[in-house]
């Protein structure tokens, strides 16, 4: 007999021989049901005891000895309805938590030096924290006339910032009085710059030809992102 469908459901190997054992016997004592399905006497009480608690099996007490029977195998489809009938219950709660993930990723992508205006823009509209991978700092050479605005604006509004460059930008001396800035190797070079506030995360990308900014808002990429950079934090230099 093909009892691979037992082990589906989820019975052990150890667990099938018994039952099957059980089923092929009548009132069966556990030193016959331990020789025949060649089990441990370490294993067998507890194995007894799964397949009682499932209402796979019985017994009676004859001789002064349990005497153990198989219930009728009925029993296994109605175990399956039963996992079911708590899977249909638990379903709900699932999927308003799958729902509320799902809303609570946003992705946006928006083309040349515009897109980047809009995206940089939603750091103010946060006024949150802002954590940046700012490379070089190419952002301020194509955005050369809207940065110093937006800077104006976070200090304005005092936005606490923290920058990471890579040392090639320190002949930049770029310095902004709400910013702290630290440096990296310039092996670290990336033609990308990277932003994270809140749950938000916004990825400019420096293309002469065709510049992007991709916009996501979700917490697990924020918190994703914003590990990676407070390690690099820690070992930039002032």
């Amino acid at each position: 007999m093909d009892t691979k469908i037992l082990e589906e459901m989820g019975f052990s190997p150890k667990e099938i021989d018994v039952y099957m054992t059980v089923l092929s016997m009548e009132d069966s004592s556990v030193f016959e049901i331990m020789s025949k399905a060649k089990v441990s006497r370490q294993s067998i009480y507890e194995i007894l005891e799964k397949l009682l608690d499932k209402g796979l099996i019985s017994y009676i007490i004859k001789d002064r000895k349990k005497k153990y029977n198989v219930v009728n195998p009925q029993r296994l489809v109605e175990l399956i309805k039963e996992k079911e009938a708590k899977l249909q219950s638990l379903l709900p709660e699932l999927l308003k938590r799958y729902n509320r993930k799902k809303e609570d990723t946003k992705f946006e992508m928006f083309v040349g030096k515009e897109g980047m205006k809009t995206v940089t823009s939603k750091v103010l509209k946060e006024g949150k924290p802002l954590y940046v991978f700012a490379n070089e700092g190419e952002i301020f050479d194509f955005l050369k006339y809207y940065m110093p605005h937006q800077i104006r604006k976070e200090e304005k509004i005092k936005l606490p910032v923290k920058v990471i460059f890579i040392e090639s930008a320190r002949k930049k001396k770029l310095s902004f009085s709400m910013t702290e800035v630290r440096y990296i190797p310039d092996n670290y070079s990336s033609p990308i710059s990277i932003s994270i506030y809140g749950d938000n995360v916004h990825i400019l990308i420096f293309s002469k030809d065709n510049p992007l900014a991709l916009y996501i808002k979700s917490k697990e990429i924020s918190d994703s992102f914003m590990n990676y950079f407070n390690l690099m934090w820690k070992m930039a230099k002032e």
